[in-house]
């Protein structure tokens, strides 16, 4: 049964939208219209919350600041840069859409603050059973695959007896994609193991602990199976964050902290005796010879990081204060985007979008990572966020910024109520300004409409994002799928 109070959560239904999205989308074989699809499943439910956000507001929505001024300044700061490199770049339609889905995201965020607040226990247990349901179905399809001797993570067709074609089922256009979702969803059994124990889940405690169990075994399980490097790393690094704060933290935080910390390492070991058992290679002898051969020395054409990082390095100093507009991609790179979220953000804004986007971190980094309403796995999720950007590009895919936009704002309660405005006149100026950037909910709600509409623009004129690749964002023999 759902408690009356959780039935009116809207990311409740958020993460049920984007769920029958996702289930949907494996209906569709043809990449191009499997990745619409999926563009889909995270713009719709965006919408619908943003239309949750038009809903009767009491008078303090549209006065009282939300977040402090950082935040503010952050992104209108970003935006500004953004709209300016797009401009005097060779794609300013494409680098529009872009800049409207940050708009969008970042817009609702302070929004859903305060959802986290009503609903938080609630939200755990949901996002813990979102888990399950993702990552069970991407680790049952590959194991379907292997049974049936098919390629996982690409679009198989097989001639039938009668003349027709077997269209083999995939969830997502590559491993890597897959890879982003486990390293956002693999923490969610962090707070569903403080509610199991501090009491807080009382009733069908057996089914929590099995799910609870569950999260980790099958994310592991995801990234082991199918030889994800960058992704083992950012969840080695995560888990190691959390057993270094555990030994810092009182014994009731560091009983979870030491708990969740030996559930990922039996997850793992039990991922290792399953690629094992299946002949999946020996993932863990054949980690550094992977991370060894994308950093040795390789002609300009491959396809590694060696190759990857100068070239978007030598375009940066080519354009370092204004970028070449988002997603812009580097003369001499034989790749769509450097797998590097710092290069991408010096390349596509220039240094004045990253510093921007260096304030936007404030609505969701906290000062102290254990306990003082702090979500618990902020600093798990953080820390593998980071690692694993340095690497990969989580924030140019459909899924993985629907999933963004609910977890971030779960980070880091909301800020308390600013000072008086008495207070703010006996400041200096600099702070006073700062002050002029702490909007209320109404001004970043304005701001995701404006989201909305620059989407929409870039999607219908020439040159923009459209609905198919673009030629001015592909590479020779590849179609790029940057649209979102």
């Amino acid at each position: 049964m759902i408690a009356r109070a959780d039935r009116a959560n809207p990311l409740r239904w958020y993460l049920a939208a984007l769920l029958l999205g996702i289930v949907l989308s494996l209906l569709e074989g043809y990449p191009l219209l499997k990745f619409q699809a999926q563009r889909l499943a995270e713009i719709v439910p965006a919408l619908g919350l943003l239309a949750w956000c038009y809903r009767r507001q009491p008078a303090a929505f549209f006065s009282e600041p939300v977040l402090s001024g950082w935040y503010g300044i952050g992104l209108v700061g970003f935006a500004a840069a953004a709209l300016l490199s797009g401009a005097v770049g060779a794609i300013p339609w494409i680098s529009l859409g872009f800049l409207g889905l940050v708009l969008l995201q970042f817009g609702l965020l302070p929004l859903l603050q305060p959802v986290w607040q009503r609903h938080g226990a609630d939200l755990v247990r949901l996002l813990a059973l979102f888990t399950v349901a993702v990552l069970g179905m991407d680790v049952g399809i590959w194991l379907l695959a292997r049974a049936f001797e098919v390629t996982p993570y690409a679009w198989v067709l097989r001639p039938e007896p009668g003349g027709g074609m077997a269209e083999a089922p995939y969830l997502y256009l590559n491993s890597r994609w897959a890879n982003q979702l486990t390293v956002l969803l693999i923490w969610t059994f962090v707070p569903l193991l403080q509610q199991l124990q501090q009491g807080v889940i009382v009733r069908q405690r057996r089914f929590w602990w099995a799910i609870c169990a569950a999260v980790p075994l099958l994310g592991l399980s995801q990234i082991v199976l199918n030889q994800g490097d960058g992704a083992l790393l950012a969840v080695v690094v995560g888990g190691a964050g959390l057993a270094l704060a555990g030994w810092r933290s009182t014994a009731e935080s560091r009983r979870l902290c030491w708990t969740a910390t030996g559930l990922l390492l039996g997850a793992g070991l039990l991922a290792a005796l399953l690629s094992a058992v299946l002949s999946a290679g020996d993932f863990f002898t054949e980690f550094a010879q992977r991370g060894a051969e994308q950093l040795a020395p390789a002609a300009p054409t491959a396809q590694k990081r060696i190759v990857l990082w100068p070239a978007y390095a030598r375009a940066v100093l080519a354009s370092p204060w204004l970028g070449a507009g988002i997603p812009a991609i580097a003369p001499a790179s034989p790749e769509c985007t450097p797998h590097n979220l710092w290069l991408a953000l010096l390349h596509w804004t220039g240094l004045l979008g990253t510093a921007a986007a260096l304030a936007l971190a404030t609505a969701f980094v906290p000062r102290h990572w254990i306990g003082r309403g702090v979500s618990v796995m902020a600093l798990p999720l953080l820390l593998s966020l980071f690692v694993y950007q340095l690497v990969d590009d989580i924030w140019l895919r459909p899924l993985a910024l629907a999933l963004l936009l609910v977890l971030l704002p779960g980070l880091k309660r909301l800020d308390a109520a600013q000072p008086s405005p008495q207070l703010f006149a006996q400041q200096k100026a600099p702070q006073r300004l700062l002050q002029r950037f702490a909007f209320p909910a109404a001004t970043y709600r304005l701001l995701a409409v404006v989201g909305v509409l620059l989407i929409t623009i870039s999607s219908v004129v020439p040159g923009g994002v459209g609905f198919a690749p673009s030629a001015l964002v592909t590479m020779p023999k590849a179609a790029c799928l940057l649209f979102f």
